[in-house]
């Protein structure tokens, strides 16, 4: 059960009140929304090349053909941005369509070493039927196309970029609070409540889990804390919660003590599913609530 007179509240229902009512509407901070870093670096590894297909916005549409056969032969790394202009990422340069006139797969493979006199038709086939061929007919800079993209590509990994940037603000907040005391930690590679996993053939020896903080005292490990945030309901969550009461159990094995941080509008939606955490782990906080770490660290 969550030590809540240690936490200073008289009952349970008071900590949990306070919990739900202290409750982020959101995380988004202003590195929620692009990484501007991966997107410059994604096109600007191709610079040489993008100026290249500036060109064939130059070319009239009955040349276009010819010019851009002419210049994957001249420049074999043009291949590799064609997959980029239909905002595709392409594993191991490899794309499969689906052709549903003869119910069969095409493959087109945008490697700079396959580029020959064979395969260009295809890639330039391709480019005709998804309709990049038009494209240099409407934009002016090749660059700036890809640069908006870019940024729509990486709309797909706020839901990734979330987690990260809450579990950023509690370790920040964390080093802030007691940095200055104890010894932290952040994703530390060398320490684990979990054994070293067993060696699989070809691949080298690792941590069972990295814990998003481990804080240190005399170089003994005394807390280990985990952070997530939940905008919306859903299993996992719930599976988040029943993953945690098993670490703290765990981590009492071990004799170091456990803290969740845990935030977002979800939860009071999923007030079940939270009290059943409250109940296994001694120590559950929300942002707002994490100067208490503090106080968790005098009792323990």
């Amino acid at each position: 059960m969550v030590k809540f007179r240690e936490l200073g509240f008289e009952s349970f229902d008071q900590y949990k009140a306070h919990f739900l009512d202290t409750l982020l509407l959101s995380n988004k901070t202003y590195e929620y929304f692009v990484d501007w870093g991966k997107v410059k670096k994604n096109l600007n590894k191709y610079l040489d090349e993008l100026s290249l297909l500036n060109s064939l916005t130059k070319v009239s549409a009955t040349e276009r053909i010819n010019y851009l056969h002419n210049l994957l032969l001249k420049h074999p790394r043009v291949i590799e941005v064609i997959p980029m202009l239909v905002a595709e990422r392409v594993k191991n340069k490899k794309l499969d369509i689906f052709n549903p006139e003869f119910e069969t797969f095409i493959s087109f493979e945008f490697k700079q070493s396959n580029v020959n006199e064979e395969v260009v038709p295809k890639i330039v086939e391709f480019c005709s039927k998804t309709g990049i061929m038009d494209l240099f007919q409407e934009v002016k800079d090749v660059y700036d196309y890809l640069l908006g993209v870019e940024v729509g590509l990486d709309t797909n990994a706020r839901k990734n970029r979330s987690g990260k940037i809450f579990e950023k603000m509690c370790q920040e907040k964390i080093r802030k609070l007691i940095g200055m005391r104890y010894n932290i930690v952040n994703n530390d590679p060398k320490f684990s409540l979990y054994p070293i996993l067993p060696v699989r053939k070809g691949k080298r020896r690792s941590k069972g889990k990295t814990h998003d903080v481990v804080v240190y005292k005399d170089d003994k490990p005394i807390l280990i804390v985990e952070c997530n945030f939940y905008n919306t309901t859903g299993s996992k969550p719930t599976s988040i919660a029943e993953s945690y009461m098993e670490m703290h159990r765990v981590a009492q094995e071990q004799k170091i003590n456990f803290l969740w941080v845990t935030d977002g509008p979800a939860w009071r939606d999923m007030e079940e599913s939270l009290v059943r955490g409250m109940s296994k782990i001694d120590f559950v906080l929300n942002y707002r609530m994490l100067n208490l770490i503090e106080t968790i660290l005098k009792i323990i």
